[in-house]
Parts: structure tokens; sequence; C-alpha cells
């Protein structure tokens, strides 16, 4: 058997692991009505998250170039057909590699963050069910079974928002962001019947057909594919409910906000590119939409004074970076940045809390105050609010902020003055 007749198998693998692994304890526990203890929980998911990842490196050792793996047809009506197929690209195992990989840090992590906490198993069981949506979403070779993913990934979304859900705010936090998550996936189901009705087909390969298609009807497709991305990856005007989903616990925000969920509509964006690159009205609104949330949320990320605020903002301006570079037709250089800024955004999640605690135990940020304002922007970022949790010393903080971001906008004008003025010549 040679590499190439494993990768049915080895998508197979992938993407169901851990989903059969998660329901699996799921109705364990309904059936016996006994909960598993917390190693077997947390083994168990590790576990299948583990053999996704290696079925991810098996794919990408074995495939060279572009494949389609066919497992006929799921459902069949007249003209209609939701196809089982998967292709394997660059693109997916990119993507696949990056979400395997951050679920399986987090599901480690979380094995000892919410050790003894209520809702253990439901956490993990749903950690299970996002990471089959992920690998559904990157594999995907139709916009059915990506849409299948992406559901998934936004009920887990959801509920983990409303992880504690004894208090109100998380439950408001997720019902609002299930709510933007329903009105912009309206995008998307309106394109899978687009496609199949202006393409006849809802097979990724088919959107290479859409260089034949009018203008207007092309820009129609890749408006609805292009809400459905904003919606996702919290672009304006719906970047309202990304800052209050950080309600659920530290591991998710990082998985979801920080490395994953986030990048999910930027990946929609290159999987349906052909679609894109007919449509230059689509890319000039996509262009505008990413910038423009890039400068406000680079401007709210200055002025946060809590750290989850703070990181929350800062992912939604490289989001907005990386959806421009994707509609300026930038996709290789979106792809690398979107990788590199998920791994960044995790660590900086998971960190977050030992940062905040470490700063109160050691007494840095109170020796920063004595010392006065921070002679640079990176001494002012890490005394500023961010790791004060009092509201006199946030304002505190976030005046030395500006006062060091000043002095380094003052020396950088300067700098530039000086390379593009000619000394003066003494007469």
């Amino acid at each position: 058997m040679s590499l190439q007749d494993l990768l049915p198998y080895s998508v197979a693998l992938t993407i169901a692991a851990p989903g059969a692994c998660a329901v699996l304890l799921g109705l364990y526990t309904l059936l016996t009505g006994r909960t598993p203890m917390e190693q077997t929980t947390a083994g168990l998911i590790r576990l299948s998250v583990l053999a996704s990842f290696v079925g991810a490196g098996v794919i990408a050792f074995a495939s060279t170039g572009r494949h389609e793996v066919d497992f006929g047809a799921w459902i069949r009506i007249g003209t209609y057909e939701v196809p089982v197929v998967f292709i394997i690209d660059k693109v997916a195992i990119s993507f696949s590699l990056l979400a395997a990989a951050l679920t399986g840090l987090v599901a480690r992590f979380s094995t000892t963050y919410l050790h003894k906490e209520r809702g253990f198993l439901r956490f993990f069981v749903l950690l299970g069910l996002f990471c089959t949506g992920t690998q559904l979403v990157s594999y995907g070779g139709a916009l059915d079974l990506m849409f299948l993913g992406w559901e998934l990934i936004g009920i887990s979304s959801m509920l983990f928002i409303g992880f504690f859900h004894e208090r109100n705010e998380p439950v408001r936090s997720s019902v609002r962001a299930f709510s933007i998550y329903r009105v912009c996936d309206a995008g998307f189901l309106f394109a899978i019947v687009v496609s199949h009705e202006l393409l006849g087909s809802t097979r990724l390969t088919a959107l290479e057909g859409a260089a034949a298609l009018p203008v207007m009807e092309a820009t129609t497709l890749a408006l609805l594919f292009l809400l459905a991305a904003i919606g996702k990856s919290a672009q304006l005007p719906f970047s309202g409910w990304l800052p209050r989903a950080l309600e659920g616990p530290t591991p998710t925000s990082a998985l979801f906000y920080g490395g994953v969920s986030i990048h999910l509509g930027l990946f929609l964006l290159l999987r349906i590119w052909p679609v894109m690159e007919v449509a230059p009205v689509a890319k000039g609104i996509g262009v505008a939409i990413g910038l423009a949330t890039a400068l406000y949320a680079n401007a709210v990320a200055r002025t946060c004074s809590d750290a989850k605020g703070a990181l929350a903002h800062a992912t939604l301006a490289q989001v907005g970076l990386i959806l421009a570079e994707i509609c300026a037709g930038l996709t290789t250089l979106a792809l690398v940045h979107l990788v590199g800024h998920a791994f960044l955004r995790v660590w900086q999640y998971l960190r977050a809390p030992n940062m905040i605690h470490d700063a109160h135990r050691t007494g840095l940020a109170a020796s920063a105050r004595e010392e006065g304002a921070p002679g640079s922007l990176g001494r002012a970022l890490y005394a500023s609010g961010l790791f004060r949790l009092r509201l006199d010393e946030r304002i505190d903080r976030a005046a030395a902020l500006f006062v060091a971001l000043g002095r380094t906008l003052d020396s950088a004008d300067r700098k530039l003055r000086g390379l593009f003025t000619a000394p003066e010549v003494n007469r």
C-alpha cells in the first residue's frame, strides 16, 4: 500500500476521531448516569486530538499537490446532491495542522486549569466537537460539508461563551454572539443555494467556473461569502461580540478568539478565492472593512485597561489586516500571517492570567509606577493598565502609555524627516 492509498483513511481519522470520542463520552454519561473521572475524560479527548494531528501529518507527508478524496454522495434529491468530498492542498493542510496543534495544546492546558471545575466533562465534549468542526472546514471539498463544520464551531463557541451559566453576563454574551452568527451565517446558506443554481454544484472545484459568470452574479455570490466571513471573524460592523465572548474560560478564549475560530472567516475566503478573484467590488469592500476594523481595534487596544479586552482588540486589528491582504490578492502572505498570528495570540491568551498574577505578586507594576513615566513603549506596555485592577492605577498606566507612544512617534517622525530632507548648505 502506497502513501497515496492512505489518504482516505487519514482524512477519515483526522476528521472523525475527536467528534466520535466526544459523542461516546456524552452517550456514556447519559445512558449510565455516571460521570467519567477527569483523567479519563481529558485523556480520551487528548488522545483523539493527537490522532487527528497525526492523521493531518500523514496527509501532509503523503500528498503532493492538490488531491480530491471522494466518498460519493451523502444526499441526492433530483439534480441536487451533497457530495462527501474532501480537498487536500496547502491551504487545507496548513489550517488543519494549525487547528489540531492548538486544540491539543489547549486540551493539555485545560486539564490542569479546569481541575475540579463543574462542567469539566461538558468542556471536553465540546472541545472534541469543535476539533471535528475545524477539520471538516479544513478539508471540506463541498460548501455543504464546510457549512456543517462551520455550524459545529458556532454551536460549541456559543456554549463555551456561556460556560459559566450561573452568571447572567456569560449567558447574555453567548446569546449575542450566536445571534450575530445566525445573521451572518445566512450569507453562507444563501451562497450555497446561489452556487448550486449558478454553477450547478456546491463543490469547491465548481467555484473555478465563476470566471464565466456575469459580473453582477459573481459579485453577489462573493458578497454573500464576505458577509459570512466578516461575521465569523468579528469585523466591522459585527466586532462588538468578540470582547464579550471572553466571558468563557481562558483556554477557550485562547483557542476560539486567539487561534482558530476568529480566523475561520479568513480561511473561508481563501477557499472560495476563485469567486472573490472575479469580483473586484467585493474585494474593494473587503479591503475597506479590514482596514477600518484594524484602525478601530488598534485605537481601542491602546486605551483598553484590562488584559483580555486589550488582547481581543489587538487580535481584531491583525485579523482586519489579514482580511485586507486576502482581498488585495496577497493570499500566500495572508496564510503565513494567519498561522503566525494564531500561535502568538494563543500564547498570549494562555499567559495573560499568570502575567496579571505575577505583576501583583512581585510588585513590578508598583515599582514601575515609582520610577515615573516609562522611557520606552515596551516598558509602558508592561507597566500599563493591562496588569492593574484599580481604576485610578489603570488611568495612570494609560497616561504613561500615551506619553511613551508620543515619544516613540516623535522619534520616528524625526528620523523619517531626516531621511527625506536634504541637508542645509551654509551660504
